[in-house]
């Protein structure tokens, strides 16, 4: 890829994965950006703030997440920790898997509140970084070397351990693989991205604590499990390259 994302339009993206691409539709208004006068009157970004809210509630969060899920998941991980923070449209949460004081590497793991999705990645050597800028001179930055989007390597039992505890708990669920964080779609924008700009496919589903940047390595497969998300009637290709 020439770019840091592939830009897609809504249109091509429907005749590929017409499930994910309704889903998107529906909660937020393509060509709208959060500062137009009528974006948080559009009817799914209505449902979509309906949703978040009842699901930041503590009891029900609790409830859901915290003991629903999080609490089962560590009589396999001791070191397991929420991330939900703000009105995001997910739970999130960590299995911590190593932590010196250079450096640390963690499986961070989402569950969609709009749409039955989730994702996990392995942020491998998240690590302090020093930079320089212009007007504010050296200040320190956390980077990560390496993020592992597949059960490949080292991380192949924990990734498939936390997998397998998502689909139990949430049926019918399906995985959206890392393909969908490198691919922008025109006129997206989301209500809980401050800097109103264009998200990828997957930053309508999720807010992440990374995205792709191209200082870090890609490991594993970025279509796994894709075809999945196919439905009868869309094209059996992929996403485009360019």
């Amino acid at each position: 890829m020439n770019n840091k994302f592939v830009n897609i339009n809504i249109d091509d993206l429907s005749h590929n994965f017409s499930e994910i691409s309704d889903c998107i539709k529906k909660y937020y208004p393509i060509g709208l950006t959060s500062e137009d006068e009528n974006y948080f009157s559009y009817s799914g970004i209505v449902a979509l703030n309906k949703i978040i809210k009842k699901n930041s509630i503590v009891d029900y969060y609790e409830k859901e997440w915290n003991i629903g899920f999080l609490e089962k998941l560590k009589s396999n991980f001791p070191d397991v920790y929420g991330t939900t923070a703000g009105l995001v449209p997910n739970f999130s949460g960590v299995v911590r898997l190593k932590n010196t004081l250079e450096s640390k590497t963690e499986l961070h793991f989402y569950k969609s509140l709009i749409g039955n999705y989730f994702t996990i990645e392995v942020l491998e050597n998240i690590h302090s970084k020093e930079i320089s800028h212009p007007l504010f001179g050296k200040r320190k930055i956390w980077a990560i070397e390496n993020i592992i989007v597949s059960p490949v390597g080292d991380y192949e039992e924990v990734f498939l351990k936390v997998y397998q505890s998502i689909v139990d708990k949430y049926k019918g669920v399906k995985f959206l693989p890392y393909i969908f964080d490198l691919y922008k779609v025109n006129d997206l924008y989301v209500p809980y991205n401050s800097n109103n700009k264009e998200v990828t496919i997957a930053g309508a589903f999720f807010q992440k604590f990374s995205s792709y940047d191209e200082s870090i390595t890609i490991i594993g497969d970025i279509n796994y499990h894709i075809n999945r998300l196919k439905k009868d009637g869309d094209n059996t290709q992929n996403l485009p390259r360019s």
